[in-house]
């Protein structure tokens, strides 16, 4: 457990724990017919063989790894109950915190905004982001895999959107959209936590052929088009908030990062950072 000050950055990433830092708190309740449809938090199990590091990158090629990952995918379609789409994430994140039904007690509540409950789902009745802990890669900071299901017609097309992600922050992941002519932009947006927090996006669109969900190119990187951007995060409470992308449901016009640059002219807790304005063009980022 991320404690003191750590705790305090890895706050500041949570989905939820942020929103009801800055208001205030709805009724936070597991209701019962949302226990009903309730799923337990699927999970992806495999031999970690005789891996002595596990933040080696090896383990994500593991042909039992991969194995796993494409049954847990195939379980995932199976989530197809309307009613369970029709739930509300926060509802159903309750329900699987409390395990019964009823209100929250005043230390329920505090266990379940605080970070010490970890969040697993997202979204919303058409597009779910499912986070599953990964056994056997870089379990001491929550190493995982993230998966968007996109329902269709009635069924459910699950696509791998995050690999081995993980982080030093509780609760580092979220999602948001926004349209883009007739396209609908997904953002998924992640923290790393630590004394010198980063934040990276990825951005998916849905490929109306397969009803997969593939990665969105909106950046112009190092090696060619990119669907993910990142921004150090400013430690001190001063300077405009960066990858400010999504906007009341459309992409912004411009917004900002801060790199890392012995140039630059921001002293933020012992490292220099410049601050960039990248522009929308009609294509990318730039």
């Amino acid at each position: 457990m991320i404690r003191g000050l750590l705790l305090t950055i890895a706050i500041c990433f949570s989905v939820f724990s942020h929103s009801f830092a800055q208001q205030r708190p709805p009724a936070l309740v597991c209701k019962r017919p949302v226990l009903a449809v309730l799923k337990p938090a699927p999970e992806l199990s495999y031999e970690c063989g005789d891996q002595p590091n596990d933040w080696d990158e090896k383990i994500l090629k593991l042909p039992a790894r991969l194995a796993a990952i494409r049954s847990l995918m195939s379980k995932l379609s199976s989530f197809s109950e309307p009613a369970w789409w029709t739930a509300d994430p926060l509802d159903l994140n309750v329900c699987d915190f409390k395990k019964k039904a009823g209100a929250l007690t005043a230390d329920e509540r505090g266990e379940f905004t605080n970070g010490e409950y970890l969040f697993w789902l997202w979204g919303t009745d058409r597009i779910r982001l499912v986070l599953v802990p990964d056994p056997c890669y870089q379990t001491g900071y929550g190493g995982s895999n993230a998966f968007l299901l996109y329902r269709s017609g009635g069924k459910v097309h699950v696509s791998q959107a995050l690999d081995g992600y993980f982080s030093r922050a509780d609760n580092s992941v979220n999602i948001a959209f926004a349209k883009l002519k007739a396209q609908q932009i997904i953002e998924i947006s992640t923290g790393s936590g630590g004394l010198n927090p980063s934040l990276t996006n990825y951005y998916f669109v849905i490929d109306t052929r397969t009803s997969q969900v593939v990665p969105n190119n909106l950046f112009v990187g190092e090696h060619g088009p990119t669907n993910q951007i990142s921004s150090a995060m400013l430690f001190a409470a001063r300077g405009a908030e960066p990858l400010k992308i999504v906007r009341a449901n459309t992409l912004a016009p411009n917004f900002i990062i801060y790199v890392d640059s012995e140039k630059g002219k921001i002293d933020d807790n012992g490292r220099t950072l410049s601050r960039k304005v990248l522009r929308w063009n009609g294509n990318v980022y730039r």
